[in-house]
């Protein structure tokens, strides 16, 4: 197995239909600081849901991808998806 090809956890898009949080609100609100406490930022520039996790991944795959969201479950460096 190659060290680029390794499972990582991976969060749905804040705002998105799997966000049980609702769109970003005004960062001058006070919903903002409630808000913010179950999202962060990603690698990709854009806010996650720590709430909504979409399962592993394989960011070496997804890169390959042009970004699409590869899961760890069907990179061909992941020891489970090998021949026996």
């Amino acid at each position: 197995m190659t060290s680029d090809h390794t499972p990582e956890p991976w969060y749905w898009e804040a705002g998105s239909d799997h966000c049980p949080h609702g769109p970003e609100p005004d960062r001058n609100s006070t919903a903002w600081n409630t808000w913010a406490e179950h999202h962060s930022g990603s690698p990709q520039d854009v806010f996650i849901c720590l709430d909504a996790p979409m399962g592993d991944h394989c960011p070496a795959c997804s890169e390959e991808s042009g970004g699409d969201p590869i899961p760890w479950s069907i990179c061909p460096e992941n020891p489970a998806s090998q021949p026996a």
